[in-house]
């Protein structure tokens, strides 16, 4: 295919573009769609933020659209998406449709930075931090079982969870954060280079600071206290994420 003939199939499917707003507006209200063209131009919306906001505006069948089709018919409504923008509903729609990121460590890795607001640059060495993965685990969980086609339940190959335990493992982790359990059995084997905790004292101790207020909590340079200092500082970062979408999508109910 030529460029002008790029171009003329980008027409064609311009043209064709009321056809699906009709759709979207036939399952969204006025409020809703105002509220999706905001959170599809604030580069902090999660991925399941940008996902709904985009079928809110585009209809259920945009699933199917080649991304440059979706590009040029937001920008047709005015939404000209940044490039982290773009990774996430990228990651989400592929999310969707493919389980790679519970496989392939390419899809996993590309997913959990965009899930966290990172947008992709191939120059430079990307490597997610615990509490980014530990995110991205828990939304893609939630948008799969939401919108995912497959019936089937989700568990992590050799890749993920290498990725996971190693970065984990770099970052001084005893015991993975609650989302990433998968990876404790790799960590046990990465982290045996002798300590005075034992992976059971860790886990039982963390158990015990979650019923209490740790958000407040002040940590020493103890060995115990470390570890249970990033825990809780990963956990605080998911919080965080959590709230913000279930505000997106508060904004996008009907």
């Amino acid at each position: 295919m030529t460029l002008d003939d790029l171009e003329q199939e980008l027409l064609r499917v311009a043209a064709e573009t009321p056809r699906a707003t009709k759709q979207a507006e036939a399952l969204y209200g006025e409020g809703p769609r105002n509220e999706a063209r905001e959170l599809l131009q604030d580069d902090m919306t999660t991925a399941t933020g940008c996902y709904r906001a985009a079928q809110a505006l585009l209809g259920p069948t945009f699933r199917g659209w080649e991304p440059e089709s979706i590009w040029l018919t937001l920008e047709r409504d005015g939404i000209d998406l940044s490039l982290v923008t773009r990774d996430k509903l990228l990651a989400a729609l592929t999310l969707t449709m493919v389980p790679a990121f519970w496989f392939e460590i390419n899809a996993f890795e590309n997913t959990v930075l965009a899930f966290n607001n990172v947008a992709s640059d191939p120059s430079i060495l990307q490597e997610a931090t615990p509490a980014q993965i530990a995110w991205a685990v828990y939304e893609a969980e939630l948008l799969y079982n939401d919108a995912g086609d497959f019936g089937e339940t989700t568990e992590f190959d050799r890749e993920p969870t290498i990725y996971a335990a190693t970065v984990l493992n770099r970052a001084g982790f005893m015991v993975a954060p609650d989302t990433l359990t998968f990876a404790q059995p790799l960590l046990n084997k990465l982290n045996c280079n002798g300590t005075a905790l034992t992976v059971p004292e860790v886990q039982k101790a963390w158990v015990r600071l979650k019923k209490t207020d740790f958000a407040n909590r002040e940590f020493t340079d103890s060995p115990m206290d470390v570890q249970l200092g990033r825990l809780s500082a990963v956990t605080l970062y998911t919080i965080d994420r959590l709230k913000r979408y279930e505000s997106d999508i508060a904004r996008l109910r009907t």
